[in-house]
């Protein structure tokens, strides 16, 4: 186990020695590298050459000035990385929370995120599937396979990336189709019965003219946990998943690619949650006790959700002299259904329904120079449109203990976005350019919400009980909106960067961002009904990259402070014995921060990684209602984040070889909401460990893979809600898992 001061101290120590190691750098060493490292294999003698499109154009990863980590696609398959969520384990200062095992997740970068539950909320993360932005949020977790890379953009990325990207940017970008016949196929089985069957195929169906690819993905396993009102295991799931494409190459300059994509999820109570009372002995409102316990849940009513989604882009790329036109076309239709038991309790206190619709289509056009000209630019237009139906219904039926009731809050909101974008690189010298680019956004959103309550007594019937016609009694509209706002800004980002030689480049970066305006659509009363402002921030960032020996270890480094104003918020508490969240912005806060990261092979064969990120957030002024809670730390921002990993491969005498592997992710003490940071809403540090022993077969096709997830089965807690009766909730995060895997390439 590695402590926070231990990897502080490792990171320290490298960043120290880079004054030492420049020493050692010699340029003929380094045009020895540069030559060496297009091919070569992270386990070999150099570190290969990342190539992104995080600038939406070609480049290296280490060229681009900006803090950007990048995940193989052979990491994500090789560690076993199932869902979206999963990949911020590996990123200094980011975190991800989910209220389902593959499902709803919520992204951060630097403290900027949002826990918000509802269908319209988006996230001041920008997530990207094959340059596609998604903005329902449950929509992004779609599982990952059959990936090239995962690119992750710290910092407000609201010129190329644009839409509502003030904390940041993921972009999950796919293995394309391939002219000459390429693929896998991988099966794996671990403990709660997890298999996993995945694979793709990848040829030419006209030579030089036409290829596909097809890629597949399944897993299913039994619940982590135990429900000990009927004995019961849950949170058992099942995921399929699918992806066609079609890359044809119409002429010498035009080249198209077709993405076709679905998935169907189910899970029962993927993250249930285990109820405790807050009186203190344990008990609720009506003295009933359970100790919070990993694996242990227990409730009476239906919980699970299901998840169907599919979607469908064009992506065209016509070269025109030594100008590049893009064009990106997609849509896509999301819908999910969810059960749950809101009181978490075997006793029939309440319950909870929710259902969501969007579906959204999009158009982004580019022009790009040639990236090596003296001066180079990207100019481009963006339209997104989404049209959004959402349910929720929370109810107690009869029972001894409280007078039945009925709440049902639906709501349809249109979104429709316009952008224009630039950005240019201008070389001034050979060792100085700078970087400057500018967006504006126009966002309309139209919303028509309606929430019903109950007028008399709520005396459901028959098993449908969350539709109105099931309702005994007359039903009373108690709030409404139908309004319509437009938002536009400028957003806007400068940053020089200057060679201090052949193999380390600072660069400054400074970002002005902003995150639309929407709706409050957790209005529980016609006085919680709220449009809230857009959101600003103002970033400034210093950087190093750098590169030595030899291309044997890179190192790179970011310190940064944002000015954070009008801040949308999350705010969640208990109201008339419901958890209730609801969407409020005005605060103020600062963030700043660091994050050092290293990637070496000291020797042949030995793949090293470090990583640590150093937060400080702040609500500088907050307050709400009648109380102020500036001085709150953000949500979701550990001080400290740390990763640390190492892949030693052992070749055989016989043929093949043996891979020994484990990463370490260390976070310190992480608040849930911004409003209440009590010791019950909080989670405190922890560390898991992942390990892997992996045998290639002779010939390196084929790998046998175990592994072991958590292996010191840390408890720890995920997430927590305050609830009615007073009781609160406490969802455990991932127990140890283990398994076998066996991966063909071909």
């Amino acid at each position: 186990m590695y402590t926070h001061t231990a990897l502080a101290t490792a990171v320290a120590l490298a960043l120290g020695s880079w004054s030492s190691l420049a020493a050692a750098d010699t340029q003929a060493g380094q045009a020895q590298s540069s030559d060496a490292q297009a091919d070569g294999p992270a386990t070999g003698d150099y570190l290969p050459k990342v190539t992104v499109t995080a600038q939406k154009r070609e480049e290296t990863a280490q060229e681009i000035p900006s803090a950007i980590s990048v995940l193989s696609g052979d990491k994500v398959r090789d560690d076993a990385l199932q869902s979206a969520n999963e990949i911020t384990r590996y990123i200094p200062n980011a975190s991800a929370g989910t209220t389902e095992a593959h499902g709803r997740p919520r992204w951060w970068i630097r403290g900027l995120g949002t826990g918000d539950q509802g269908a319209n909320t988006v996230s001041p993360v920008g997530i990207y599937v094959d340059d596609v932005y998604i903005a329902n949020i449950s929509a992004t977790a779609f599982p990952l396979f059959d990936l090239e890379r995962v690119e992750v953009l710290r910092g407000p990325q609201g010129t190329l990336w644009g839409k509502n990207t003030t904390g940041g940017a993921i972009n999950f970008i796919s293995r394309k189709p391939t002219f000459d016949p390429s693929g896998y196929f991988k099966i794996g089985a671990g403990n709660y019965n997890d298999r996993v069957v995945e694979g793709a195929a990848s040829d030419a169906l006209v030579d030089d003219r036409l290829a596909a690819r097809v890629s597949f993905h399944h897993e299913a396993r039994d619940g982590y946990n135990e429900n000990i009102a009927d004995n019961d295991d849950r949170g058992g799931l099942e995921d399929d998943a699918v992806r066609l494409q079609f890359l044809a190459n119409i002429n010498d300059n035009l080249q198209a690619n077709l993405n076709l994509h679905a998935r169907s999820y189910h899970d029962t109570a993927g993250y249930s949650t285990v109820s405790y009372g807050l009186q203190p002995n344990g008990n609720n409102q009506f003295g009933y006790h359970i100790d919070p316990k990993q694996g242990k849940v227990n409730f009476n009513s239906k919980y699970e959700s299901d998840v169907d989604q599919a979607g469908t882009s064009l992506n065209l790329d016509w070269q025109l002299g030594d100008l590049t036109l893009t064009s990106i076309t997609a849509f896509e239709h999301f819908t999910r259904d969810g059960f749950s038991d809101g009181d978490n309790t075997p006793q029939e206190l309440q319950r909870s329904y929710s259902y969501a619709d969007s579906r959204q289509w999009s158009q982004e056009i580019r022009l790009a120079s040639a990236k090596a000209d003296r001066l180079s630019w990207v100019v481009g237009f963006h339209y997104f449109n989404e049209d959004l139906h959402s349910t929720g219904v929370n109810a107690a039926l009869a029972n001894p203990y409280i007078t039945p009731y009925y709440n049902n809050l639906s709501y349809d909101q249109r979104t429709e976005s316009y952008a224009l974008f630039g950005s240019s690189t201008f070389h001034f010298t050979d060792a100085f350019s700078v970087t400057a680019g500018l967006r504006w956004t126009r966002e309309t959103k139209d919303i028509d919400l309606s929430r019903l309550q109950n007028s008399g007594a709520a005396n459901f019937t028959g098993s449908d009980w969350w539709k109105t016609s099931s309702v005994g009694s007359a039903l009373a509209v108690n709030a409404v909106q139908d309004e319509r706002n437009t938002w536009s800004d400028w957003t806007y980002d400068l940053t020089p960067e200057y060679r201090l030689s052949d193999n380390a480049r600072v660069y400054f970066r400074y970002a002005y961002g902003f995150r639309s305006g929407g709706y409050n659509t957790g209005a529980t009363n016609q006085a919680t009904v709220a449009t809230v402002d857009p959101e600003f921030l103002t970033a400034y960032e210093l950087g190093l990259k750098s590169e030595w020996f030899d291309g044997r270890l890179n190192a790179n480094a970011a310190v940064f402070y944002y000015d954070y104003k009008d801040i949308q918020l999350n705010i969640v508490s208990a109201v008339d014995n419901q958890t209730v969240s609801r969407l409020a912005n005005g605060a103020k806060g600062e963030v700043y921060g660091g994050e050092f990261e290293i990637e070496a092979i000291p020797v042949q064969n030995l793949h090293l990684t470090a990583s640590l990120g150093l937060l400080h957030t702040e609500f500088t002024d907050y307050t709400s209602g009648s109380n102020d809670y500036s001085g709150n730390k953000f949500v979701r921002a550990p001080s400290v984040s740390a990763v640390i990993g190492a892949d030693y491969r052992i070749p055989l005498a016989v043929g093949g070889a043996l891979v020994l592997g484990t990463d370490w992710d260390t976070r310190s003490r992480q608040y849930f909401f911004s409003n209440d940071q009590s010791a019950s809403m909080r989670t405190g540090g922890y560390t898991l460990g992942n390990a892997r022993v992996t045998y290639e077969l002779p010939g390196d096709a084929t790998h046998v893979t175990l592994y072991a997830n958590n292996v010191t089965d840390k408890e720890y807690r995920s997430h927590t809600l305050p609830g009615g009766y007073q009781t609160a909730g406490v969802m455990y995060g991932d127990p140890r898992t283990f398994g076998v895997s066996v991966t063909t390439d071909f």
